[in-house]
């Protein structure tokens, strides 16, 4: 019982930043370059104290999935001898375990202590907590001051932090208590998804879907998070398609929702989405980008196999820029591009082995029995490795790695197939060995 509470408040307590910072190395505060222990991170390392003492007398056998994903563990701490920083490294690395157990944890503990309708909930409650702090910043904007989740400083006049620009005046996005309104978006874009399971299940009614789907929806929109907004739009929008045939009255409920507070919001804040999402190849953000990316292929291109060592990415650029300003030290803005620069190929192809396998043993199963909560599980697991091809969080902020590691256990723990008793194996090839003989 005490298990599950500390589970349910890790996922509500996702959002906050929450922590100390042991160490910086650079002169300024920057993201990348600094060790801190997030509250999260306790909340993480009770949960493996139930976990190891649950398990202490059982037996691993690890699936081909979980012996990859080892490998991809290995190969990138072999990474570390190329890194020029090697305890920012290690301390990425130790991050790295930390998330890639956390997988395990999730993947053999979802179904059995844990249940998706009820992570479902707790996901949507905090959201609905996040859209409440997110539609404050930006009516006020600026920060509401709420110090104890460590909230991000936030005004139009602040250097680095996220704004829109519209007819010259600096208006700041909508950020929650995230380090950055990408971040909020996702999350909320995983609250949706779970919401509309819920409803799919009857499991809310027609008013309180219309309050909790508006409250999200708006938050959403108010991060002007351009790739997420997006990637939610035409995701929701293939969803409903898949599931009209058996769920017609529901879909039509929610196209017509989203239809409305789409309408709504372009009606009350058209100015502000003409702005953001009208892209000019001079803006900062872009050319910013485009250095991070050529950045990157440069650093693969001079480091293919082992890449620079994990966590060395914004390091690098520092030691060559050391007079740029700190928020402009950001690790590329790919997490593909930035696992090969800084695991190297090698680390990349087997963290795609990872993954894709994942997705097609995922497919696999949804195909032999599609019920319960694979397809939203699906339908979000596809966005985040879209959304991963421009945004790096999944890979570097603690809020999005949470996010990703969560959704690959739920995602895994579908494989209900006993692993291969390597143990039985090799004593079947002895006692045949000796019988020969």
């Amino acid at each position: 019982m005490l298990e599950k509470i500390i589970f349910y408040l890790l996922i509500f307590c996702l959002p906050f930043q929450i922590r100390k910072i042991l160490h910086q190395w650079s002169p300024d505060f920057n993201e990348w370059t600094g060790v801190f222990l997030y509250f999260t991170d306790l909340l993480i390392l009770v949960l493996f104290v139930f976990w190891f003492w649950r398990i202490r007398k059982e037996r691993f056998f690890p699936k081909k999935i979980d012996i990859i994903l080892i490998l991809f563990l290995i190969s990138a701490f072999i990474s570390l001898s190329q890194a020029k920083n090697f305890q920012l490294g290690f301390y990425q690395w130790l991050k790295l375990l930390e998330f890639v157990l956390f997988f395990f944890y999730v993947k053999y503990n979802f179904g059995n202590i844990f249940h998706f309708e009820r992570i479902a909930q707790v996901f949507i409650v905090s959201g609905l907590f996040q859209s409440i702090i997110a539609i404050g910043q930006y009516a006020k904007q600026t920060s509401l001051g709420l110090w104890w989740l460590r909230e991000s400083p936030l005004a139009p006049d602040i250097i680095g932090a996220a704004k829109i620009v519209v007819d010259g005046t600096k208006m700041i996005r909508a950020y929650g208590s995230f380090p950055h309104p990408n971040v909020l978006a996702a999350f909320l874009l995983i609250a949706l998804f779970f919401l509309y399971e819920l409803w799919l299940k009857d499991k809310i009614h027609y008013s309180l879907l219309a309050g909790i789907f508006g409250l999200l929806f708006f938050a959403l929109f108010l991060t002007f998070s351009r790739t997420i907004i997006s990637v939610f739009l035409s995701a929701s929008l293939m969803y409903f398609i898949f599931f009209f045939k058996n769920f017609r009255k529901k879909v039509l409920f929610l196209f017509l929702l989203i239809t409305l507070y789409s309408l709504l919001f372009a009606a009350l804040a058209w100015p502000e989405i003409s702005s953001r999402f009208s892209v000019s190849l001079t803006d900062q953000a872009v050319g910013l980008r485009g250095f991070y990316n050529e950045t990157a292929i440069l650093l693969i291109k001079n480091y293919p196999f082992l890449g620079i060592g994990l966590g060395n990415f914004v390091w690098q650029i520092q030691q060559i820029f050391p007079l740029w300003e700190s928020w402009l030290f950001q690790p590329v803005h790919n997490i593909y591009l930035l696992i090969a620069s800084e695991a190297g190929l090698i680390g990349l192809s087997l963290f795609l082995l990872f993954i894709v396998g994942l997705m097609m043993l995922f497919i696999r199963l949804v195909r032999q029995d599609n019920s319960g909560a694979k397809w939203s599980l699906l339908f979000v697991f596809f966005s985040f490795f879209f959304i991963a091809l421009f945004d790096h969080f999944f890979w570097t902020l603690q809020q999005g790695q949470l996010m990703f590691w969560v959704l690959l256990g739920m995602i895994a723990s579908f494989d209900k197939n006993p692993a291969p008793n390597f143990g039985g194996l090799l004593t079947k090839f002895y006692n045949k060995k000796t019988s020969i003989q």
